[in-house]
């Protein structure tokens, strides 16, 4: 059986491990199939895909993009698509800039709750990053002792309804599922178990041209990962899993979610 994890993180975005050491971890995993798929960024994937080679771990593109849909928080992973493709670079620009407004905006509110920290420090957190988000400033408190844990500062801070918190700017799954189709890759909707209706959502971005489903994730029940699978198949659509690793010390997802390569034959190129 050939083996796959084709939802990680990285420093690009959210992510502790960088490219390289997510493809070094992947191959003592005996994976051979990985994709790098941070937050509305492509900035690791050349790393990721050269370190491949030298790993025999082959490296396909992805992205992951966070929608708004119906009030909810909904992802598209694109997969196999131009880097390159200028139009999506200019999506992603627009969307850096739009996470590194926000960012500031929230760095300005914790300053005016009395904790000192500034917009360097956060910037320093996010280095080697596409661009800084909140986990950055979850660090930073946590360095300057005001939390013992980045999910204890999203949790009191940074989670809707919390002081620091501020709505992002995100793409409509039309809009990324259109940005993923015109670099010539494949739309998938992430981990729908996770959603209050994720058969729902799934069957409502069928319209706009969804291409597959994650079906495979750390965070399904066996049930939810059957029930995946059987609307992939009635539905004619392509499959995927992943662990969703972004290398939390406490709790490392790689390898705990592999998928038969012999489900991705359909819409893998070689």
């Amino acid at each position: 059986m050939y083996k796959a994890d084709l939802h990680l993180h990285s420093t690009a975005s959210d992510g502790l491990f960088s490219p390289r050491e997510l493809v070094n971890k992947a191959a003592a995993l005996e994976l051979d199939l990985i994709s790098l798929t941070d937050h509305d960024t492509t900035q690791g994937l050349e790393e990721a895909i050269a370190s491949g080679k030298t790993r025999a771990v082959q490296v396909i593109p992805g992205i992951e993009f966070s929608c708004e849909f119906q009030g909810e928080e909904v992802h598209i992973l694109g997969y196999q698509f131009e880097q390159s493709c200028p139009e999506l670079q200019r999506i992603l620009s627009e969307l850096k800039q739009a996470r590194q407004n926000r960012i500031l905006e929230i760095t300005k509110r914790l300053q005016a709750l009395g904790f000192k920290i500034s917009w360097r420090e956060v910037r320093t957190a996010a280095t080697g990053a596409s661009s800084v988000g909140r986990p950055h400033v979850a660090r930073v408190m946590v360095e300057k002792g005001y939390a013992r844990s980045r999910a204890e500062v999203f949790r009191r801070w940074l989670e809707p309804g919390c002081p620091g918190f501020i709505k992002r700017y995100k793409l409509s799954p039309a809009q990324a599922i259109d940005a993923v189709h015109g670099a010539g890759g494949f739309a998938f909707l992430a981990h729908p178990g996770l959603l209050k209706e994720g058969k729902g959502v799934a069957a409502s971005l069928l319209t706009l041209g969804l291409d597959g489903i994650e079906v495979f994730h750390t965070e399904h029940s066996q049930e939810q990962t059957k029930e995946f699978l059987r609307f992939a198949r009635e539905n004619n659509l392509f499959i995927s899993g992943g662990s969703d690793c972004h290398g939390d010390p406490e709790e490392s997802k790689m390898g705990k979610i592999i998928v038969d390569t012999k489900l991705l034959h359909p819409w893998i190129k070689d």
